[in-house]
């Protein structure tokens, strides 16, 4: 959408955004995240009680929001988090983070080929966690 500076009176001018000459958002397309690709009910089965998985966005670094897969018990508990390497290709090349608490940095532990191959690293991980 283009910027446009509207005057707003007493010389003070405000950018607004104005919808493209057809006014659609036909030249947008639906991204597919990793979120899309795991079935949040099914990993939740295999996991120990009181374990939770879901999508989360985080920030690494000076890098933009990515979505990630998070498994976490409760605040105070390890956490597992899931990253794809690009976040164009979320089934490929996942990065394995690992947390032991609240107030310790985010450890960058593996990465392996799959989504689902990470997922079963992370199950398999929790399980020796609880």
């Amino acid at each position: 959408m283009p910027r446009r500076d509207t005057d707003t009176g007493a010389g003070r001018k405000e950018a607004s955004t104005e919808p493209s000459d057809d006014g659609t958002l036909g030249g947008l397309r639906r991204t597919e995240t990793i979120a899309d690709l795991v079935d949040f009910a099914a990993v939740r089965r295999d996991l120990p009680d009181e374990w939770d998985v879901r999508p989360d966005l985080v920030q690494f670094g000076p890098e933009p929001l990515s979505e990630t897969i998070r498994f976490r018990r409760t605040l105070a508990d390890p956490q597992l988090v899931l990253k794809p390497v690009d976040d164009s290709d979320p089934g490929h090349n996942i990065t394995f983070y690992e947390r032991a608490g609240p107030r310790a940095a985010r450890e960058r532990t593996r990465t392996v080929d799959s989504l689902s191959e990470a997922v079963r690293v992370a199950t398999n991980r929790i399980h020796q966690l609880d």
